[in-house]
């Protein structure tokens, strides 16, 4: 019934907790975040993708079981965000909320999620954020769960990021959230 956004994560903490990690279909080859996710993931999610695997299609999900090989033995989440020049708020949104359905059947509730890349978007970044916060907030307002969200990011700042949660907390005041966030 509560939601706690960390916004205070360093690379050493990214594999203390299972990744979820939304991609769209022109992110391959991975750079960013996402790249350094599977470069520290020892290239399974590239593996993944050079095999057609995967491909970011929209709503497509593949759970990775990294192994002994690897030396984090951890959950990835990924999910295809599908093309990015086809995305408008209304599905990211949707998308959102399909990708907060599987985290709570697969019962991943403390996680790192690494916030897609939007910065080349060409849209109203605050409007998308503003949408996904909203869209997180209503899920877990009604779940009877604790969700603890280590964020990551590129491309948009800290304080979009709050702002966007601050707005949804207007539209949704019975939604309990907490913010922790480093002065920098």
């Amino acid at each position: 019934m509560s939601l706690e956004v960390n916004l205070n994560v360093s690379f050493d903490e990214l594999l203390e907790e299972p990744i979820v990690l939304p991609l769209f279909e022109e992110r391959v080859p991975l750079h960013g975040y996402p790249g350094i996710v599977d470069w520290e993931l020892c290239g399974h999610l590239s593996k993944m993708i050079a095999e057609n695997r995967f491909e970011g299609k929209e709503r497509a999900k593949l759970l990775i079981y990294l192994d002994q090989e690897c030396r984090y033995n951890k959950k990835v989440l990924v999910y295809g965000l599908g093309k990015k020049h086809m995305l408008t708020p209304k599905k990211l949104s949707l998308l959102t909320e399909d990708l907060m359905v599987t985290l709570s059947k697969l019962c991943l509730y403390n996680v790192v999620y690494v916030l897609p890349s939007l910065y080349d978007a060409n849209f109203d970044i605050k409007g998308l954020l503003e949408g996904i916060t909203c869209t997180i907030l209503k899920f877990t307002s009604k779940q009877n769960t604790v969700y603890k969200f280590r964020l990551m990011w590129e491309g948009v700042s800290k304080s979009d990021i709050v702002n966007s949660f601050k707005f949804a907390i207007g539209i949704i005041p019975d939604a309990s959230l907490s913010i922790i966030e480093r002065e920098d």
